[in-house]
């Protein structure tokens, strides 16, 4: 079975019948594949023994091309069947393909003949950006001609630069010489760290506002002139590192960034609701953050445990926090050689304070705070439920419902008593600037096995008769009050 990585959507199924026919063969299935970590193959190396194979060197294959050329008659220079495997980059088929042509019209293969053939048809060579670095970066790097280092910074434009970037200030130049201040080394890493910046503004032109015409121009600014000035040795910075070049961690720190921003967008907008504080994003992360964090972990610390879990679980019902915001701010105040914010915090406390918050979860009132706009916020949050957990007032009468929904006879329409009130739809609008406390408040079963646990709206009274708009539609019970 040649090219199993290769299945595509038409081949749907093929892989399990391949592994089933495995299961029940008598004789051995020999899978060849290019791409042994590919994802298609993730349930087929489960059933098969793994063997790589690596491409012949240019000294074995030139010594099979000597011997067919031999047998077939043609005579051939050593170093001339070593340039041509050299050039084909161990492809066989190719190799004996020009060897067959160059025989018909001429009785000497010469190695002057072969570079003059392959100089204008050599073998495209489809190359990993690691190994791109290695030959850019690597000692005999400032041989290689321009084309040639063009051609190896844009096999990836995307990742060359950045595994450059990641790794140029391991290598020691092979143009410093003899260094024993380390000052020529410095200077050569000021000069490259200066192109890489000139490559990354380049870039944002490229990228921004779509001007392809300064590919090049990137590429020789972060990669080519980066190379040129450090190619040489690689030397190992701290302790236990690997002498290999790493993969970029820029990506890895973007991802992290944007997942950080997606969390706090969380926990602002749960503050917002809860009416506590009237800020933007910056000013939670760099002012609020440290103090919020303080409120909920400290008295875990220092207090009792049945004391501290109730002073906890009310500051988190006071500014509208979940479980999953105490979880962000624990997240967002971790940093490299500082302590743990959870340090010194037992375990039996931890649990005692997740269910405490759980056992409040049933008798919150949560105020739907969907499409509320933010201030410095562009767009509305649209999959956002903020609750703002304030004890429910069991002695409130139901007439109050049918009061406030008598009231608001002529604001709502008949489109609305029939929607339900889940989350996700769309809500009124939170006036997040004045001290009216607008919204609709509803009481939730959070605790419901499914049937009918998503709250609904009350339809508005068309009568005047008691309790005809107090009692909520659908299997949660709940009121309702505008």
């Amino acid at each position: 079975m040649d090219e199993v990585d290769g299945m595509s959507a038409g081949d749907r199924g093929g892989v399990a019948d391949l592994i089933a026919s495995i299961k029940i063969s008598k004789i051995p299935i020999v899978c060849i594949c290019n791409d042994r970590y590919s994802q298609k193959l993730k349930s087929l190396v489960n059933y098969c023994l793994l063997l790589n194979f690596r491409k012949p060197t240019k000294q074995q294959m030139g010594k099979r091309l000597m011997e067919i050329a031999r047998k077939e008659g043609i005579q051939a220079q050593e170093n001339a069947m070593e340039e041509l495997a050299e050039r084909v980059h161990g492809d066989i088929r190719m190799a004996l393909n020009h060897l067959q042509y160059m025989s018909l019209s001429q009785s000497v293969v010469k190695y002057d003949d072969i570079r003059l053939r392959l100089n204008s048809s050599s073998k495209d060579e489809d190359i990993s950006p690691f190994t791109a670095v290695d030959k850019l970066f690597g000692f005999n790097g400032g041989r290689l001609r321009m084309d040639e280092r063009i051609d190896l910074s844009m096999s990836d434009p995307d990742l060359v630069p950045l595994i450059i970037q990641e790794n140029y200030i391991n290598y020691r130049p092979s143009a410093v010489g003899k260094d024993d201040s380390g000052v020529k080394r410095m200077n050569y890493l000021a000069r490259a760290a200066e192109s890489i910046a000139d490559g990354d503004i380049v870039n944002v032109q490229i990228r921004r506002y779509r001007q392809w015409q300064l590919s090049q121009a990137a590429c020789l600014a972060s990669s080519i002139v980066p190379a040129a000035l450090m190619h040489g040795n690689r030397e190992v910075l701290e302790a236990g590192e690997r002498n290999f070049n790493r993969f970029g961690g820029w990506l890895g720190k973007y991802s992290t960034t944007n997942k950080n921003k997606r969390l706090l967008e969380d926990v602002h907008s749960h503050i917002l609701a809860s009416q506590q504080a009237n800020l933007d994003r910056e000013a939670l992360r760099l002012d609020y953050l440290t103090l919020l964090l303080r409120q909920l972990t400290g008295p875990l610390k220092t207090m009792p445990k049945e004391e501290a879990v109730q002073k906890v679980v009310e500051f988190m019902d006071t500014y509208s926090l979940s479980q999953e915001d105490f979880d962000t701010l624990v997240e967002l105040s971790k940093f490299k050689g500082h302590p743990n914010p959870m340090d010194g915090i037992q375990p039996a406390v931890k649990s005692a304070l997740t269910k405490a918050y759980k056992q409040g979860s049933s008798s919150r009132v949560v105020r739907s705070a969907d499409l509320i706009n933010i201030p410095g916020m562009k767009k509305t949050l649209k999959k956002r439920v903020a609750a703002i957990l304030e004890p429910l007032d069991e002695s409130l009468p139901e007439e109050t419902g049918v009061a406030s929904a008598e009231g608001d006879e002529e604001e709502l329409s008949d489109a609305e008593n029939d929607d339900e009130l889940v989350p996700g739809d769309s809500k009124p609008k939170l006036d997040l600037q004045s001290d009216n406390k607008k919204g609709i408040q509803v009481q939730l079963n959070l605790k419901s096995n499914g049937n009918g646990s998503s709250a609904k709206k009350a339809p508005a009274a068309r009568s005047k008769a008691p309790g005809s708009a107090g009692k909520a539609v659908g299997g949660s019970g709940g009121k309702r009050k505008r």
